[in-house]
């Protein structure tokens, strides 16, 4: 009988090599150390990425990638420990007060960067997207604002030359359409003559606007925002719309920005910031050269038909003996009005604009954490990747807490089947067990 029992426990020992990593133990031991490189590659990637933002290539060289991975390690491993002696039975007070301390700074630094990685891999290209979104957005606003006063300022223009063409072909048919000569004829004379001239005048400079200014903004704006809608909307114009062929090729591959590898998507999205940031210029230096100029040549021109410049409700004197004069309240007000919104065309601004999709998306998540948690505190840290804590960036800061919480758990779930372990190690060779009664002592009662 023994000797079957022996056997059976013999065969089990064979195959312990197999089924001991299955166990209990092995599972806890598996998913320890699984936790341990997890934080390891997790905070080293972190910090890599942090410290190669710093660098013009956004890469660490050998040594300097060599000394990050030695570094982490060792603030693992140093975490590892103090967690052992902050929990393990029979640690003097002030050991387990040490561990806490250590253990404490070592989690903040394996957290900060591991949430840098989790983050990085979570949303790092759609922060990417969403900063460039940001700002091709706003600079669209920004030109759409320019062009709608300029629209205003281009209708109002268009609408005083047509009022004035509509007056004097009332003076020529009807007369009558001055208020310093209200018994005006119709017919051919000098009032008449002046006052298509006049028309003629408004009209050419109303289209000079739209040529010179109002027509090349309009149509700028229209391309960005094709470029916009593509790149928010994923889309491409449809095949029936009417876009140049070189235009197209950049909307469809704003449409698949997020399919791009990162080399081509950072080439399209600096190479759009920084035609935005052209075209603003030069829609700036187009109002600076235009606004006041053409605004001046509007009032001149409404100055033509305008009372006196020191009594604005009566006829200019100096110009009485001039028949062509012709004070027209109407006309004078709508020019005026159309000179004031020329002068009110704001310039176009244009945010900037960084990529930071791979290590400069990790350091502005990290910066971005410190200032969310001095938030929280109260503090303000002015920040300037306006970077903002969302979902992802919740869950990111979650899933680095979590790594560190697993080996806590395990770490405790270790010592304490190791307590079990000994406990019943000890039972089998008698330790811990009631000493048998002495023979002389049952003898002597």
């Amino acid at each position: 009988m023994a000797g079957r029992v022996a056997g059976r426990a013999g065969r089990r020992g064979v195959w312990r090599w197999l089924t001991a990593p299955f166990s209990l133990s092995g599972l806890t031991g598996f998913a320890l150390w699984g936790f341990i490189l997890l934080s390891v590659m997790a905070t080293g990637l972190g910090f890599a990425d942090l410290r190669a933002a710093g660098t013009d290539n956004s890469e660490l060289s050998a040594i300097e990638l060599g000394f990050t991975i030695a570094t982490t390690l060792f603030v693992v491993s140093a975490m590892v420990v103090a967690l052992h002696h902050l929990v393990a039975p029979g640690t003097p007070v002030a050991v387990r007060l040490m561990s806490f301390v250590f253990y404490l700074i070592f989690a903040v630094w394996s957290v900060g960067f591991g949430y840098g990685f989790f983050w990085k891999e979570l949303a790092g290209q759609e922060f990417t997207e969403r900063q460039f979104e940001s700002a091709i957005t706003d600079l669209s606003a920004s030109v759409a604002r320019t062009s709608a006063a300029l629209e205003l300022s281009e209708r109002v223009t268009a609408e005083a030359a047509a009022l004035a063409t509509q007056r004097a072909q009332t003076e020529a048919g009807e007369g009558r359409t001055c208020a310093n000569k209200p018994a005006s004829v119709p017919g051919e004379g000098p009032l008449m003559r002046s006052r298509f001239a006049f028309a003629d005048r408004a009209r050419n400079l109303g289209e000079e606007v739209r040529t010179a200014w109002v027509g090349p903004v309009a149509d700028q704006r229209l391309r960005l925002q094709r470029q916009v809608d593509a790149l928010v909307k994923r889309t491409s114009p449809p095949a029936s719309a009417a876009v140049p062929p070189g235009e197209r090729a950049v909307l469809d591959r704003l449409a698949m920005a997020s399919r791009l590898p990162a080399a081509e998507r950072r080439a399209l999205f600096t190479g759009l910031h920084e035609d935005a940031r052209a075209f603003s210029a030069t829609a700036n230096d187009l109002r600076a050269l235009h606004a006041e100029a053409f605004a001046g040549r509007l009032a001149q021109l409404a100055a033509e038909v305008g009372p006196d410049p020191q009594r604005p409700g009566s006829p200019d004197p100096a110009r009485a003996a001039d028949p062509g004069y012709c004070w027209d309240v109407v006309l004078n007000e709508k020019i005026m009005a159309a000179a004031a919104q020329l002068r009110t065309v704001e310039a176009v601004t244009a945010p900037e604009f960084e990529f930071l999709e791979g290590p400069k998306a990790t350091r502005a998540a990290f910066f971005g954490l410190i200032g969310w948690l001095a938030g929280a505190a109260g503090v303000e840290v002015a920040g300037g990747d306006d970077f903002q804590f969302d979902d992802k960036a919740f869950l990111a800061l979650f899933a680095s807490i979590a790594v560190d919480l697993g080996i806590v758990f395990l770490t405790l779930i270790g010592l304490t089947r190791r307590r079990e372990t000994d406990t019943v190690a000890a039972l089998a060779q008698g330790q811990g067990q009631p000493a048998p009664p002495r023979l002389s002592s049952i003898l002597e009662d």
